[in-house]
């Protein structure tokens, strides 16, 4: 007999970020632990992020996103997220867009965890709870988390791959 589990919806989150964080971690492990280690820091086009620029945002934004979750979870309604010219953000990936790679390995199980024990307590009813986005307005916790979270780490993941494409 199967069970299914009490929150399904909140399981097949979580399980796509623990899918893209093992795919994360075998290009680290192969092929960009073997990469030249001047290609980590490479643009592969013009206005492009280079891999190390990818990677450090990865790191900063899996706890950011368990912070607006976490924050409306506690006061539904309220106002979460930042646009792309956020000081944080961006200082974020500045601060490390230099690092080793095995300084920004070293960093992702901490932020991956921040980010997979937010989840964790979540029920599939908090999905429906919804807040306003400073950009884009009214939205659902399920669009947060799709948005900013899911696709965005999936997203980042690609164009990692890509870059190891076209700079190696």
């Amino acid at each position: 007999m199967t069970t299914i589990p009490a929150n399904p919806k909140v399981q097949a989150i979580r399980q796509h970020v623990r899918n893209s964080d093992a795919t994360l971690h075998q290009l680290i492990d192969d092929p960009l632990a073997h990469l030249d280690a001047g290609k980590l820091y490479q643009s592969p086009a013009e206005n492009e992020w280079t891999i190390m620029q990818n990677l450090s945002h990865i790191v900063e934004f899996m706890p950011y996103w368990a912070g607006e979750i976490e924050k409306l979870i506690a006061e539904p309604g309220c106002e979460f997220g930042r646009t792309p010219d956020d000081l944080g953000r961006l200082h974020g990936i500045s601060e490390h867009e230099t690092d080793s790679l095995d300084r920004i390995n070293a960093a992702l199980p901490g932020s991956y965890a921040r980010l997979d024990e937010v989840l964790g307590r979540l029920k599939d009813s908090d999905l429906e709870l919804s807040g306003k986005h400073i950009r884009y307005g009214e939205k659902p916790l399920d669009w947060l988390i799709e948005e900013f979270v899911t696709n965005h780490l999936s997203g980042h993941v690609s164009q990692i791959k890509s870059c190891i494409e076209l700079v190696g």
